[in-house]
């Protein structure tokens, strides 16, 4: 197998099977009470968040490295991203004594992406500096969209929660 079917495979762990692992352990509820966010949100605005603020960031990352591999840090920041999302996870399950709602779909991005970053690296493919800068990508794909998630839960909340 190549990178680019790794990160695909990150981008279809995602969605479907990781949301749904995430909204049958009720994650907007878990979210509020591990002051990810602020706001104690309803399913559907936590779906319109994963919908239209998280998959999207993390596709234009993919889309980039897979219509142009110079763009290797786009591909690599993928796959750190499902690491990150998987420590995440972990991290709480430890913290919690109690299992994380992600945490299986997680340790599938841990194997995929671990796999994704050995074929990339052992293919001569990635540099140093593309590891350096995808270690970046990949922080940003996990820390950006739950800021914009803060930012933009006011027009989210008109929608899926009217008063």
């Amino acid at each position: 197998m190549n990178i680019q079917t790794f990160i695909i495979l990150n981008l279809a762990i995602y969605l479907p099977f990781h949301l749904f692992e995430e909204a049958v352990g009720n994650f907007p509820k878990w979210m509020y009470e591990h002051r990810w966010l602020p706001y104690h949100m309803t399913h559907g605005h936590w779906m319109a968040n994963n919908l239209f603020i998280y998959y999207p960031i993390i596709l234009v990352a993919a889309v980039l490295f897979l219509l142009d591999e110079r763009f290797a840090c786009c591909g690599i920041g993928v796959l750190v991203w499902g690491v990150i999302n998987f420590g995440d996870h972990f991290y709480y399950t430890i913290r919690d004594k109690k299992v994380s709602p992600g945490l299986i779909t997680g340790i599938l991005f841990l194997v995929n992406s671990v796999a994704g970053l050995y074929c990339f690296f052992s293919s001569g493919a990635g540099s140093v500096l593309d590891f350096g800068i995808g270690i970046l990508i990949g922080g940003v794909l996990f820390g950006l969209p739950i800021g914009l998630c803060v930012a933009v839960y006011p027009l989210f909340e008109r929608f899926f929660n009217p008063t």
